[in-house]
Parts: C-alpha cells; sequence; structure tokens
C-alpha cells in the first residue's frame, strides 16, 4: 500500500525504508520545535501582560523576553494579537465540538444552556490570563472573537432546541443575540470582581436567570 512518502514500486522514484524513517523523525522533531517555538513565545507574552498590560507590549518586547529573532517570529505569527488569539485555540476547539453536536441533532437531548457551560469552564481555566486582560488592556480582541463563537453556538443549540419556532426567525435571533450577550456580561463581571464562584455556580446562575425568560419569550412569540 502507498504511504505519504510513496509508493517503494515507484521505481528509480521510490525513497528506502531508512530514507522515510529520517524523513519521518526530521518531520517529527520540526512539529517538536514548532511546538516547543510557539511555547516560548506565548509564555513570553503572558508574562508581559502581567507585568505591563498587552497594550503597551510591542513585538520587540516579546522578542527580548522569548529570547528569539524577529524572522522566528514572523514565521509563525502576523503579529501579537495573532499570538494572543493562538492561545485561545482550545475554546475554539471546545466551542466547534459543541456546535457539531447541535448541528447532528444530538443536543436535543441536552438541557437548554447547557453547552455554555465550555465558556465558562475556559474561562476558569485560563483565569491567569483573563483577569490580566481584562484590567490591563487586550480583551477587546479576545471578547469580540469570543462573543462571536458564543453566538454562533447559541445559535446552533436554539435551532435545535426551538426547531419548531424556527418560523420566526427575527425572534429566535434576538434571543440568540441576548443570550449571547448575557453570557459575556457575566463572564466579565465574574472576572473583574474576582468573585469567588466557579464556572459551574456561574453557569448555573446564568441558566437559572435565563431559561424561564427564553423560553416564555418564544413560545408567545
Amino acid at each position: 500500500m502507498s504511504d505519504v512518502f510513496g509508493s517503494e514500486r515507484n521505481g528509480a522514484d521510490c525513497l528506502g525504508k531508512d530514507t522515510k524513517r529520517r524523513l519521518f523523525v526530521n518531520s517529527a522533531m520540526t512539529d517538536r520545535r514548532v511546538r516547543r517555538t510557539r511555547a516560548l513565545l506565548g509564555s513570553a507574552l503572558l508574562a508581559l501582560i502581567q507585568e505591563k498590560g498587552y497594550d503597551r507590549i510591542t513585538v520587540q518586547d516579546i522578542l527580548d523576553r522569548a529570547d528569539v529573532g524577529r524572522s522566528t517570529f514572523y514565521a509563525h505569527f502576523r503579529d501579537k494579537d495573532e499570538l494572543l488569539l493562538s492561545g485561545f485555540e482550545d475554546i475554539r476547539v471546545a466551542l466547534a465540538a459543541e456546535r457539531t453536536a447541535a448541528e447532528s441533532g444530538t443536543a436535543r437531548k441536552v438541557d437548554l444552556l447547557r453547552p455554555l457551560l465550555a465558556v465558562f469552564r475556559h474561562v476558569e481555566a485560563h483565569r491567569e490570563l483573563w483577569g490580566p486582560l481584562t484590567q490591563k488592556g487586550g480583551a477587546d480582541l479576545i471578547i469580540r472573537v469570543l462573543r462571536e463563537s458564543v453566538a454562533e453556538l447559541v445559535r446552533e443549540h436554539f435551532r435545535v432546541q426551538f426547531s419548531e419556532e424556527n418560523g420566526n426567525q427575527l425572534q429566535l435571533e434576538a434571543a440568540m443575540q441576548f443570550e449571547a450577550g448575557a453570557c459575556m456580561g457575566l463572564l466579565i463581571w465574574w472576572l473583574d470582581n474576582d468573585i469567588p464562584l466557579s464556572a459551574e455556580e456561574v453557569h448555573s446562575i446564568f441558566r437559572r436567570i435565563s431559561t424561564q425568560g427564553v423560553r416564555r419569550f418564544l413560545a408567545a412569540a
């Protein structure tokens, strides 16, 4: 069976087993170097955010802290915004998985607004980054991206949960926008005031406030 390196049946163009093994090892080493470099840059950015705030950080500051060259930085990231956003890839993956569940219909058995627990858990797990961002700049970029992801998740979740109301798209969209905004507002309140509640507790408050109002609104629409 042929593989990504080509079939050994290709005559003069074939790659021997030793060559294939060297290519595989070299590729693995390159992947490790990429991950190590990206992690180094991310750690440097996080330390600088905690020290001086995101808005005051320059790319040169990051290079000096990480001890990497400018060409290395730009081989991985366009600017400091892209570096910052790369640190939130896990929440995009988590929300994409929740959206996939909603799109497949499996979310029909999930309690209303239950999928948003992933958002609260993510913020709790990265509180050492979220806190300085909300206090020292940089939060606007992350909040905008996160809100877009939350809005898409809520939209797909509502599409499944309220399929019978899908005829009134304006009402459904209004409810979705309200819930996405409420979610973000509660998250920022939780962070800005260092509220001593867990992700599960804050999410539970969010659901208790929101669930009945949304159901009644859409039922009456």
